[in-house]
C-alpha cells in the first residue's frame, strides 16, 4: 500500500495520519496504511470490548491484578497502562526508526480526577513510564493548563485535548512557549482540536432550542473553527503541531489535507472507507465555507461564536464549555464500564 490514500496525502500534503483507539489488529492495519502515531482517549478500555480477542486479554489481565490490587480505581489505571502499553510496543519501531518524530502513541487519565492540576500532573507521570513514545493527553481548562506547563517543565511530550476553541488553542500554546523558554525544555506537543465533538454539541443545542439552522451549515461550525485554528497557529509561529481530532463525518479529515498538520480517525467507519475509496489528494485548509455561512452562524449560535472567536472563552470556562463537557462526559461512561467489568470479575472471582 506505498501509494495508498493515506501516503499519498502524506506525500503530496504533507499531512500524517494517525489511527485512534484502535485494537491491535487495526493498529498494525493502520501502520500499514500509512498511519504515524495512534491516539487513545479514557474510553480506550471500553472500546476493546467490542473486540473478543482484545476483551479476552481485558478480562485475564484483570483477573491477574485483583488479588494484588484491592481499589478498583487504581486497577483501572493500570489495566487502561497495559493495554495502551500493547500499542506503545507497536508503534515503537516507527518512532526509533524517526529518530522520536513519529510513531507516538498518547494516553489521557481518569477523566474523574481532571479538576486538579495534580492528580493530572501524578497520572501523567505514572503513564510516561510506559514508553520513551508515549505522549501524555490533558484536557485544556485551568487545572490541565498548569498541568502541561509541570510536564514541559519535566521535559515531557504532552497533547493538549479537548480544544474547542481558539481561545483554548492561544492559552496552551502561550503556556507552552512561556514555560519552554524559562526552563529550556522544548519536548513534542500537539494541539488538538476536537472538530466532530464540537459539532455534535452544536446539534445538540440546536435540537434543544429549536433552532433553524440547516445542515449544509452546521456541516462547517466544526470544521471552520479548525481552519481557523490552524491559520492562527501558523501566523503567530506557535510551537507544536495542530492535530485534528474527534472525527465525525469523512470530511474531518479531507478539509483539513494540505496543512501541515496531523489527523486522527477511528481505523473503522473512517479511515477505511478513505482507503476504499481512494480520493484525489487536494488541498482543502485553504478553502473556506461562504462568509454568509460564518454570519448564520455566529448569530444563531452563541456557542460558535465562543469557539470562533479569539477571544471567545476566558480560561475559567474551558472545563465547563457544552463541546468539552459533552467530550468527558463520553469518556467518564468509557472509563465507568471499565470501573463496571472490575467490580464483576472481583464478584466473580471471590
Amino acid at each position: 500500500m506505498n501509494n495508498g490514500y493515506f501516503q499519498r496525502v502524506r506525500r503530496e500534503m504533507d499531512t500524517r495520519f494517525w489511527v485512534n483507539n484502535p485494537t491491535i489488529e487495526q493498529a498494525t492495519q493502520a501502520i500499514e496504511a500509512g498511519a504515524v502515531g495512534c491516539t487513545t482517549n479514557p474510553s480506550y478500555v471500553s472500546k476493546l470490548f467490542n473486540s473478543p480477542a482484545d476483551f479476552a486479554y481485558v478480562e485475564r489481565t484483570i483477573d491477574i491484578l485483583i488479588p494484588h490490587i484491592s481499589d478498583d480505581t487504581e486497577l483501572a489505571c493500570l489495566v487502561q497502562r497495559i493495554m495502551v502499553s500493547r500499542l506503545s510496543d507497536i508503534f515503537m519501531p516507527m518512532y526509533d526508526a524517526s529518530g522520536g518524530k513519529a510513531g507516538f502513541v498518547t494516553i489521557q487519565g481518569n477523566p474523574f480526577t481532571e479538576e486538579h492540576a495534580e492528580d493530572i500532573i501524578s497520572d501523567g507521570l505514572e503513564n510516561r513510564k510506559i514508553g520513551e513514545n508515549i505522549t501524555v493527553k490533558i484536557p485544556v481548562t485551568v487545572p490541565g493548563i498548569k498541568a502541561i506547563a509541570e510536564l514541559v517543565k519535566r521535559d515531557i511530550p504532552t497533547m493538549a485535548t479537548e480544544v474547542m476553541g481558539l481561545s483554548q488553542a492561544v492559552s496552551i500554546c502561550e503556556a507552552y512557549k512561556e514555560v519552554s523558554e524559562e526552563c529550556g525544555h522544548t519536548p513534542p506537543f500537539f494541539v488538538t482540536h476536537i472538530t466532530g465533538i464540537l459539532d455534535d454539541h452544536f446539534k445538540r443545542v440546536i435540537k434543544e432550542k429549536n433552532l433553524d439552522i440547516p445542515d449544509d451549515v452546521i456541516k462547517w461550525a466544526g470544521l471552520s473553527v479548525a481552519k481557523r485554528e490552524y491559520a492562527l497557529l501558523k501566523q503567530r509561529d506557535y510551537p507544536g503541531i495542530m492535530i485534528g481530532g474527534g472525527a465525525r463525518k469523512l470530511e474531518d479529515f479531507t478539509e483539513l489535507v494540505g496543512g501541515e498538520l496531523d489527523i486522527t480517525i477511528n481505523w473503522k467507519g473512517t479511515a477505511d472507507i478513505l482507503i476504499d475509496k481512494d480520493f484525489l489528494v487536494e488541498s482543502r485548509i485553504d478553502a473556506y465555507p461562504d462568509e454568509e455561512i460564518i454570519e448564520q452562524l455566529m448569530t444563531d449560535l452563541p456557542d460558535f461564536s465562543r469557539a470562533y472567536n479569539i477571544d471567545g472563552m476566558v480560561p475559567e470556562e474551558y472545563y465547563d464549555y457544552g463541546g468539552v463537557e459533552l467530550f468527558r462526559t463520553s469518556f467518564m461512561k468509557g472509563w465507568q464500564m471499565l470501573m463496571n467489568l472490575i467490580n464483576e470479575r472481583r464478584r466473580s472471582l471471590q
